[in-house]
């Protein structure tokens, strides 16, 4: 008998396309998870197929992935703008008569993108338990979202919030909110950034929804150390990696029993032309471990 399976996806912006060669494999060989968490680009994959996506769909929407799908042009620069007036003004103790830029980019276009996507879908009524990841820059709080029927068998931790009710595109805008670079995503009391703060794999939540063997997908750049950045976008995404590494490998070690981490050495969180060489990384880390994923389910 097949164990009950959760499957965590881990943040990495466009690198999220290798999450689509992992679970086209995982198919190929009848395996689907019953639960699925995901972080920053992972959220976004998760929140897909839970809602339905076949895989060539998913495929056929990564490879037309495009960095105008994300940013805000004309925004970003008033924005800069803006940031640099409220640096001259909190300096000389000035009140300032503007709404304050809290990222060189609003976040419209990705909000856009993500909600012509998913629409008005809700947690509940998924083909399968679906959780997101987000963190409150405020409180430094793990704000996770989650259907009505999982918060009722789940017990929050200390510095960690459950929320439920909230359509699954607004949850994935809060968790794609990489600090600096998109303006954190406001809902009810929390002002929300990237999950990849807290958790870049969200395993530990799959644990606690009752997943009996984790399979967690790492898309850190493994093989390859940092490198020197060469732009604002390649120093915020490189941070996020930085500051989540040392907690994700304590989390992984504890509550995932198989760790997928396809090879992408070179590629960069803004590589959209190889997309395609993301996927098949995916596919050929899922491959090699498959002897080690049909043990550990059966």
């Amino acid at each position: 008998m097949v164990k009950k399976i959760g499957l965590a996806l881990g943040g990495g912006f466009v690198r999220g396309a290798a999450h689509v060669g992992v679970l086209k494999v995982l198919e190929e060989n009848g395996i689907r998870p019953r639960l699925m968490a995901g972080t920053s680009a992972g959220s976004f994959i998760a929140s897909l197929y839970a809602s339905g996506w076949s895989i060539p769909e998913l495929e056929r929407m990564a490879r037309k992935l495009k960095p105008g799908f994300f940013i805000d042009e004309f925004a970003a620069v008033e924005n800069f703008f803006v940031m640099t007036a409220q640096i001259f003004f909190e300096a000389f103790r000035f009140s300032y008569p503007f709404r304050p830029a809290l990222g060189l980019m609003r976040g419209c276009k990705l909000e856009h993108f993500i909600r012509a996507l998913l629409g008005k879908k809700k947690f509940e009524g998924l083909r399968m338990d679906l959780a997101i990841a987000a963190v409150d820059i405020c409180t430094a709080a793990k704000v996770i979202f989650v259907s009505q029927s999982n918060e009722l068998h789940m017990r929050a931790k200390e510095n960690q919030v459950f929320i439920t009710g909230v359509p699954i595109w607004e949850a994935v805008r809060a968790s794609t909110s990489v600090p600096g670079l998109y303006e954190p995503k406001k809902i009810g009391d929390y002002l929300l950034v990237d999950g990849g703060l807290r958790e870049n794999v969200p395993a530990q939540i799959l644990k606690a929804m009752g997943a009996e063997v984790v399979i967690a997908v790492d898309l850190g750049n493994d093989g390859q150390d940092y490198k020197e950045p060469h732009n604002i976008v390649d120093v915020l995404t490189q941070t996020v990696d930085i500051i989540g590494s040392d907690t994700l490998e304590q989390i992984l070690d504890e509550y995932a029993d198989i760790r997928i981490r396809p090879l992408l050495k070179g590629v960069g969180p803004w590589d959209f032309g190889k997309v395609p060489y993301m996927i098949r990384q995916g596919e050929l880390a899922t491959r090699q471990l498959m002897p080690e994923i049909l043990k550990a389910i059966y």
